[in-house]
Order: C-alpha cells, then sequence, then structure tokens
C-alpha cells in the first residue's frame, strides 16, 4: 500500500497551488490489490468526485480517470503513480501502523503504510519502504520504494520499532521448498534453451466498466443542444436598401427583385431554395425573440457534454456552423448563385433606366455567410422551458467540416446545476487509433430525435444510450459502428469499455428503416480542438 498526501503545503506528494485548498486537505491510498481510496482529511472547501462533494473522514471508493476536485483544483492523474505490477510475486503484505496492514507495528516514528514485503514467484522476499522516517535491513537504511531482499532472519527496523518476523504471517520457503526450487529453475533453463521465455505484459490492464456502469457514470454530463442561425447579404459595401427602394420606385419587388440582408433559406414543393423568412435590421436578440414566440427553443437540436467544471462543453462544429455542412451548404451556394442572376439581370434594368450605380462592378463581392444567432442546452432532466435553457458562447470552431468537433462554455463560466458532472478529458480520452479497431466495443449516449421523444413533465429531458461494435476501419477524421441512433444526437461522446472518450457522435445513414450505420469523429480531434483553445 501506499499513502499520498495531498494539500497547500509544500511537504505533500501532491501540492495544491491554490488559496482555497487546506494544508492537508486530502489523501490517496494506493492499495496492493489496485484498489483506490480517497479520503477528505477534513478540508475547508471540500473534496469532489464528478463534481459531488463526499464526506469528510470516510474514505472512498475511485477509479483512475474520476473527475476529482480539491476545491478548487481538479486532479491531474498523471502525478498518481500508476499501480504497480505484481505479476512476479505470489504474496504481498503490508507494514504499518494502519489497521488495513497486513502486518501492523504501532509507534510514534511508524507511518501508517511504512512498508511492503512481497514473496516472489521463485519465493525470494523482498521489502520496500514508503514511510516518512525510514527502514533498515540489518542495520543499513534502504532507499524508498526499491526492492532490498531480506530472509527470516534479516533484522529489520520500521522508524526505530523492530518488526518480529519469526511470527509473521509471511510465508517463508522451507529446505524442501528449497530443493523443489532448484529443481524447478534447472528445468525451466532447460525449457527456455529450446522454446524461449514467456514475455510477460508488464502492463496492467485498465479497470472496464460495463454499458450500465458508464450510464451511470456519464449520463449528467450529457445536454440537448439548440441553435438558432441566419444568413448574411452582402455586395461589397454597398448599401442593399438603396437597391431596394429603386426596386420599388420602378415596381420590380413583386417580380422578385429584392434583395434583403440577413435571410433564413429553405426549399419550397419544386426543391428551390427561397429566403422563408426575411430578418434584415433585426438584432440576433429579435431573431432569437422572434423563434422562441414560435414555441421553439431553436432551429435544430444536437447534443453536446461538460469535460470541465468551468462550463466549457464540446459538441459537433455543424451545431455552431451548420452553413457548412450538407444541404445548409448547398442552399447557401444555390442562394448566392440565384442572388448573382438576380443582381445582374437588375444591373440590366438600371443601365436601361439610365440610373447609373455601378452595380455590375459590385456583383463579384457578393458573399452570403452564415451567422450563429443563439447558441444554448437544457440539461439532462430539467423541463423543457425557454427558462431552463442555459446561454453559451462559442470559444473554439474551425472551418474545416472534416473536423467536425467544437467548444462552447455557458456565459455563466459554471455547470448549470449541483447533478452535472464532466468527462475529464485530460485523463479519461484515449487518441490512438489502437482504441479504434474493428470489434472494439463503445457506448454512446444523447439525444437521438431531438425534443420529439424526451419531453417528460414530470422527468424532464432524458438521455438515451446505446451499445454496439466498431464496424469500419477508421479513416483519416472518423470511425464507424453499429449503435443504432439518428438526429438529434450529433455531439454525443463516445465512449470505449474502459469509459474512455475516443470519439464524438457525427453522422449516420439516415434513410427510412435504416440504423446502425453511424460514424464518430476522432477524439484527437477534440485534443486538438482543446489544444489551439488554450
Amino acid at each position: 500500500m501506499r499513502l499520498l498526501k495531498i494539500g497547500r503545503d509544500a511537504s505533500n506528494n501532491i501540492v495544491l497551488h491554490s488559496e482555497k485548498a487546506s494544508s492537508l486537505h486530502a489523501e490517496i491510498t494506493l492499495m496492493d490489490n489496485g484498489d483506490i481510496m480517497l479520503e477528505d482529511k477534513g478540508s475547508h472547501n471540500g473534496t469532489f468526485i464528478q463534481n459531488r462533494p463526499i464526506k469528510p473522514g470516510v474514505p472512498v471508493s475511485i477509479r483512475r480517470g474520476d473527475a476529482i476536485r480539491f476545491a478548487d483544483v481538479e486532479l491531474i492523474w498523471s502525478q498518481v503513480p500508476m499501480p504497480e505490477d505484481n505479476s512476479a510475486y505470489k504474496a504481498i503484505y503490508g507494514v504499518g501502523s494502519h489497521l488495513n496492514n497486513d502486518i501492523q507495528i504501532t509507534g510514534d516514528t511508524v507511518s501508517r503504510y511504512h512498508a511492503t514485503i512481497k514473496v516472489g514467484k521463485d519465493n525470494k522476499v523482498y521489502i520496500f519502504d514508503h514511510s516518512k522516517n525510514g527502514t533498515t535491513v540489518d542495520g543499513r537504511k534502504i532507499q524508498p520504494n526499491t526492492p532490498v531482499r531480506i530472509k527470516k532472519s534479516s533484522a529489520i527496523v520500521c522508524g526505530r520499532v523492530p518488526l518480529n518476523l519469526q511470527n509473521s504471517p509471511i510465508q517463508w520457503p522451507s529446505n524442501f521448498t528449497k530443493i523443489i526450487l532448484l529443481s524447478a529453475a534447472s528445468l525451466l533453463v532447460l525449457v527456455c534453451i529450446v522454446i524461449g521465455a514467456k514475455m510477460i505484459n508488464p502492463n496492467p490492464k485498465p479497470d472496464t466498466y460495463t454499458d450500465e456502469e458508464l450510464y451511470s457514470r456519464y449520463k449528467n454530463s450529457v445536454v440537448m443542444m439548440f441553435g438558432i442561425y441566419h444568413y448574411n447579404v452582402t455586395v461589397g459595401d454597398l448599401d442593399l436598401n438603396k437597391l431596394n427602394e429603386i426596386s420599388k420606385k420602378l415596381g420590380l419587388i413583386s417580380q422578385g427583385f429584392y434583395f434583403p440582408s440577413k435571410v433564413f433559406l429553405s426549399r419550397n414543393q419544386n426543391n428551390q431554395v427561397y429566403p422563408v423568412l426575411n430578418a434584415s435590421g433585426a438584432s440576433s436578440k429579435e431573431i432569437v425573440e422572434y423563434i422562441n414566440k414560435q414555441g421553439e427553443l431553436g432551429l435544430y437540436t444536437g447534443t453536446g457534454f461538460f469535460i470541465s467544471n468551468d462550463g466549457k462543453l464540446v459538441t459537433n462544429l455543424h451545431i455552431v456552423k451548420p452553413w457548412l455542412f450538407g444541404d445548409n451548404a448547398t442552399m447557401l451556394e444555390e442562394y448566392k448563385s440565384e442572388l448573382t442572376r438576380k443582381l445582374s439581370q437588375f444591373a440590366e434594368i438600371l443601365v436601361s433606366n439610365k440610373i447609373s450605380i455601378g452595380l455590375s462592378a459590385y456583383i463579384s463581392q457578393l458573399k452570403v455567410e452564415g451567422e450563429l444567432d443563439y447558441v444554448s442546452f437544457i440539461s439532462q432532466g430539467e423541463i423543457f422551458d425557454p427558462d431552463n435553457a442555459v446561454k453559451c458562447k462559442v470559444l473554439s470552431a474551425g472551418d474545416d467540416p472534416n473536423k467536425d468537433v467544437a467548444l462552447v462554455q455557458t456565459i455563466s463560466k459554471r455547470l448549470p446545476t449541483s447533478d452535472c458532472t464532466y468527462v475529464n478529458v485530460k485523463d479519461s480520452m484515449d487518441v490512438t487509433d489502437d482504441a479504434l479497431k474493428v470489434g472494439h466495443h463503445i457506448y454512446t449516449i444523447g439525444f437521438p430525435f431531438g425534443k420529439s421523444i424526451q419531453f417528460d413533465k414530470e422527468k424532464g429531458i432524458q438521455v438515451i444510450a446505446q451499445g454496439g461494435d466498431i464496424t469500419q476501419q477508421n479513416s483519416e477524421f472518423d470511425f464507424a459502428y453499429n449503435a443504432a441512433t439518428f438526429g438529434g444526437a450529433s455531439g454525443s461522446p463516445v465512449f470505449n469499455e474502459y469509459g474512455m472518450l475516443i470519439g464524438v457522435h457525427h453522422a449516420g445513414l439516415s434513410q427510412a428503416g435504416v440504423q446502425g450505420y453511424n460514424y464518430g469523429i476522432k477524439a484527437k480531434y477534440v485534443k486538438e480542438l482543446l489544444d489551439s483553445a488554450q
């Protein structure tokens, strides 16, 4: 066993650089069997697991990768030593003053987890010191965390307190056993000459999670996203209102010669693009208020998930810049082409009416660009209502549709409720291609179908989770899996069986009756996004 002290004092194993942290804030105990225990030591500002406070003085079990916070300082798991590889040992004994030890000794100079004695499969016995006041073997002080071989007759002193090896539970090898071991060793040498030595994997396997455990762990990290956007039309520095005034005087408005500066686009029954709503002159606030009055929180829905205690979320790029993707991008180009045609016709009309404003020179400067008016979310379990919508701002979003991820943050820079948790991407994200091999199990949590099947006046909106397997070798940007999902799930986190984030759901086949052909952006692009935002 090994004890890690955590706090503001410089003598701690993990030092917390914050005035809100206590001198000795908490302790982590690394058990010999691989378990990890966390205990708050009566700190002033608390210790939190997945954003939930733990009771001081009561050890709780945690897993590597859990989101742990000491006051306002998040635990960086790389500071916590990985579990030791004990595959070469058949027995392990803890030594110290704590009741958890196999060999308990007392004294003011004895540490709670003073030392560890390990018996190898070859029956050789070693001692490891972890203490503050040291351990001696036959009068010589040993180095901390360094194996030193001992015998039953060795004189062991832990912090000036002798250790009685004769009456300890250690299984010492007998003379008969030594003879057997020598014979076995000789046989092993012969076998190794013939077939070679068998290699042992020094890396212990991480903990695995069931789908049920993943759901419980991450369901409150996921939110339903909403967005509203429009298209801006500019023609250099030309005032479009001036064009519209001329068109009105010429009686051409009814013939389609009207040029709005802000529009919402759609398709008619003939699949032609047209401005379904003219928003010229309206501010983003007025646009949002208008949409809300129609009973909608947004023009589309998606999914996002928290990655930090200060309200940062990861979602898809197409949630914050939908005009870059699919038919939205196609409509933009088609509308631009139609405007170019109409402006050219209008320029000819102006010339024929001897109205000189030089419109032809401006047409090449025509731009149609998307603009986000509003992005917000409602948390898991909250009632679907505008009053529960939490507004966000976009922190980082590129323009490459292949990298379909974006970073947003709550305006308040905090999690909206005490029930909300977050995915600890610092320690629980696997960006390697090894995590994306065909056949590996995956699990995704989100809001497919948007609000249509999520609304419950008593339970509020509820996430839907699906397990599946990776079904197609990954490309440069994404990978495929067969977990069934649908529109609205875009931005859902995709986990593997170890609870590691391996991707973000972003696309799937939407034909009627087809499910289970879906794609996720690789987690390495989430890391790239977060690194660029720092």
